[in-house]
């Protein structure tokens, strides 16, 4: 088994977010150039809606026989807390769904972030204000650019090479452990709460 931290770059990117076909192979070719380790979770359809696709034919038999070399391809719902929990995992390329970046910051997992649609953008900014990890603007909501599998690459090296983002990510999970903890500020902020609705 493989406990040494951030020996894989884990990637969900595609995790309730459809990729154009073209953008998920340059995806793929960006994680197996990057020389992470990767869990990589493709969605080939809308949220929450099975496809009946088989991964070769979304990702290409070439791609397929590459990605061996480096990572595994999951198609199926993953418990994705599970994966970001373990020790192993030192990076997340997220599309910066707010249980995604919530399920980082708790563990301790630096976040680059790709948002997709929605409120994915608000989420990317936050998660680089408070520096638990980076967004690549260039890289335009989904469809408007093709990202090259090159510059993929370059981004997760950076990523994971960043030590000061490791440290940073690493102290936001003791922050939200203690928040949640007995007298931390979530444990104070619902007991005000309850407290106030007593009153009515």
């Amino acid at each position: 088994m493989i406990n040494r931290p951030d020996q894989f770059c884990m990637l969900a990117l595609a995790v309730g977010t459809a990729l154009a076909r073209d953008q998920t192979r340059e995806l793929g070719v960006g994680l197996i150039t990057s020389g992470s380790r990767f869990v990589w979770v493709v969605k080939n359809n809308i949220v929450d809606k099975e496809d009946g696709q088989e991964l070769e034919e979304v990702i290409g038999h070439e791609l397929m026989e590459r990605v061996k070399e480096k990572g595994l391809i999951v198609k199926s719902w993953v418990q994705q807390e599970d994966i970001l929990s373990h020790p192993a995992v030192g990076g997340f390329l997220s599309h910066c769904g707010w249980n995604s970046v919530m399920e980082a910051a708790w563990n301790g997992v630096r976040i680059l972030a790709w948002p997709q649609n929605g409120d994915q953008k608000v989420n990317a900014d936050v998660v680089e204000r408070i520096g638990l990890g980076t967004w690549v603007r260039s890289w335009g909501w989904s469809g408007e650019k093709l990202v090259g599998g090159a510059e993929i690459a370059e981004r997760i090296r950076e990523c994971m090479g960043n030590e000061s983002l490791r440290i940073q990510a690493m102290g936001i999970k003791e922050d939200a452990r203690k928040a949640v903890g007995f007298g931390g500020s979530s444990d104070k902020g619902l007991t005000e709460l309850i407290s106030m609705w007593n009153q009515f």
